[in-house]
Parts: structure tokens; sequence; C-alpha cells
């Protein structure tokens, strides 16, 4: 399993002081700040802190960034923690990286393909499956195996 979980991703500068606007990836915008200081670029550990949270993103600065000009160098750069620092999860609960690259398999076996990239828009995960978008809920999914990456869809 990896090792690093992405928490969000930075969307680019928020004003002239060096604010960035973090898409979160956590349940609610408090997860950004919850496990401690983030890993910015794979090697930096920098802390966190909300300023105010739209609809879309929270507005935030980040330890060592103080200009515009930095915090739009910062576009596209994931943020992420320790997977050792995130809470255990219960039955039928899953981190979705650890969904990409799942061999998905009908009820009969037959392979249907791998999970590329996990969605999820507002609306619930949506796992995309070749050319297929596939809903992540209990009435498409049978079972869910992360330790050997394979998924059983109901349909």
């Amino acid at each position: 399993m990896k090792e690093l979980i992405v928490l969000g991703a930075i969307q680019g500068a928020h004003g002239v002081k060096g604010l960035v606007k973090i898409k979160w990836f956590t349940e609610n915008p408090k997860g950004l700040t919850a496990y401690g200081p983030v890993i910015l670029n794979d090697i930096k550990a920098l802390n966190v802190d909300i300023k105010f949270v739209t609809k879309n993103y929270a507005v935030c600065s980040l330890e060592g960034v103080e200009t515009r000009e930095q915090a739009e160098y910062l576009k596209g750069k994931e943020i992420k923690v320790q997977r050792s620092v995130l809470p255990d999860l219960k039955d039928n609960e899953y981190y979705q990286t650890d969904l990409v690259d799942c061999k998905v398999y009908n009820l009969k076996g037959k392979k249907i393909g791998e999970v590329a990239t996990v969605y999820d828009f507002g609306a619930g995960v949506l796992l995309e499956v070749g050319e297929d978008l596939i809903q992540f809920n209990e009435e498409n999914i049978k079972e869910v195996d992360i330790i050997n990456k394979k998924i059983i869809k109901k349909i």
C-alpha cells in the first residue's frame, strides 16, 4: 500500500499574500489540518492553516509561502501525509488511493478492467474502469479486497 496519502491539491493562489486554494479530498476541509504538517513534493513537511472555506476549496496559508508568486508556483501540487498518522478504517471503508489499480471483475469472474482513477464530485464516488464510470456503492459493488487489489462488481 502507498505510504503517502493525498489529502488535497493546490488549485492556485488567492490574493497577494501567499495564500493558496486547496481542493480537499478528505471528508471535509478540516482533514487538511487534522493530521499535523503536510508533505509537499514528497519531501517537505509544512504546517497548514485554514483561513476560510468556500464551496469548492479551502483558502489556506502554508508555512514558508508568503508571496503570490510562491503560491502560484505550487499550483497542481498535491499535499499528503504519512498513512501511519491517519485513523484506522472501519469495515467497508477505504482510502480512495487504495482503490486505484484494483482489478474489477463481474459476478462470473470475468475481468472488466482496472480502476484507473477515483472521482468524487460530491454526489458519490465514481471508479474509472476503462471507458466506464462505475458508481462505488452497495448497489454496484459486491466485494472489495484491498489486499489482493480486487473488486467484484454486481452488475
